[in-house]
């Protein structure tokens, strides 16, 4: 896709070929801002040879390739099979789920050999931080190991990781006790941590405009939140009360106690506990050890937080239906999150995990 003159500023010299990999969820959705930017000369969709739901990813890749993407596939997640994917490309964007945050590893090897030069990791949330709560290497855990892994080679690739904390119209509400078809809510704690959440949209804005801007973005990482806020504020816009008849109180002993009990079993309802856990203690603030905010960077002015749930209120009620968004299950992304699940029950539970 040729871009213009205008477009194509000398801050993004030499930085004009980009691909993304993965075309469902975060992946899609940037592709096609990319694509409406018109801030690069080619635009490459990098994707795994469908085996399942064949038909909803060929109807996606139809409509980037229509949009003006190249779409490339690979059938291996193997350095060599990611250098070619990657070949005649300046910058590449993982947008791979939880399920494949490993492959990011081979993902950087083959990127490296391509003669990429700038590598975007799958962060686009929170950053991995030690629970005290929970202390075992949870989902997070391969994010950090992938960052590292990056820094290790920044002499050969540059790097930026990107935290925007949560996306309450990206991650299913439930996830974080908030049942919006039935205005009630389960709060795990005081509700008083602050916590960090932007919206899809303006978190897809944020990453378009790092890759517009690789001199002044490299090597860092950047932290961007929509909005500062605290579980009993979302609590009470969903429910009309911070506490009362519609909202479930859950002390932490007690979430943690259930935790346990989910996670001897790898039942997946201990992922959303291990979320409502980590909000509580304070782990979804992409600010809480001091850092600096990085939004002065941008120009826009994204939604607040309150109007991301109003939003996703009024679409319950018009739809009658729960929110559709990404949730965690077995069928998606259950390797890599039952397989810390099983492990914290020795950690933290004391016990060995046994699947039923």
């Amino acid at each position: 896709m040729a871009a213009t003159d205008a477009t194509l500023s000398a801050n993004n010299a030499g930085y004009t070929r980009i691909a993304v990999v993965g075309t469902g969820g975060y992946g899609g959705s940037i592709l096609k801002a990319l694509l409406h930017s018109k801030a690069f000369t080619s635009i490459r969709a990098v994707t795994r040879e469908p085996t399942d739901d064949i038909a909803g990813k060929e109807m996606r890749l139809r409509e980037l390739q229509s949009l003006g993407a190249q779409v490339i596939t690979y059938d291996s997640t193997t350095a060599s099979a990611f250098a070619s994917a990657f070949a005649e490309t300046d910058i590449v964007i993982s947008a791979v789920g939880f399920s494949a945050i490993s492959s990011q590893f081979a993902m950087v090897d083959g990127a490296i050999q391509a003669g990429v030069k700038w590598f975007l990791p799958s962060e686009f949330g929170v950053a991995h931080g030690s629970s005290t709560w929970l202390p075992f290497d949870g989902p997070l855990a391969a994010k950090r190991d992938v960052l590292a892994y990056l820094k290790e080679r920044q002499s050969q690739i540059a790097y930026t990781a990107i935290y925007t904390g949560l996306a309450l119209d990206y991650l299913d509400p439930r996830v974080l006790g908030l049942k919006l078809t039935r205005r009630s809510a389960t709060l795990v704690g005081r509700g008083g941590t602050p916590m960090s959440c932007t919206n899809q949209q303006d978190t897809i804005r944020v990453i378009v405009e790092v890759a517009k801007r690789p001199r002044e973005m490299q090597n860092r990482a950047i932290r961007f939140a929509g909005s500062t806020t605290r579980m009993r504020e979302l609590i009470k816009t969903v429910t009309a009360n911070e506490c009362g008849n519609n909202v479930k109180l859950v002390s932490i002993d007690e979430a943690k106690e259930k935790f346990c009990e989910l996670a001897k079993k790898q039942d997946m309802r201990a992922f959303e506990i291990y979320c409502r856990l980590l909000v509580e203690e304070g782990l979804t603030q992409i600010d809480r050890k001091g850092e600096k905010l990085d939004n002065h960077l941008f120009s826009f002015k994204p939604e607040p937080v309150q109007e991301t749930l109003e939003r996703l209120l009024l679409q319950a009620e018009t739809v009658g239906l729960g929110i559709h968004g990404p949730t965690v299950h077995r069928s998606e992304t259950g390797g890599s999150v039952t397989e810390g699940i099983g492990r914290a029950a020795d950690t933290v539970c004391g016990t060995a995990a046994t699947a039923e």
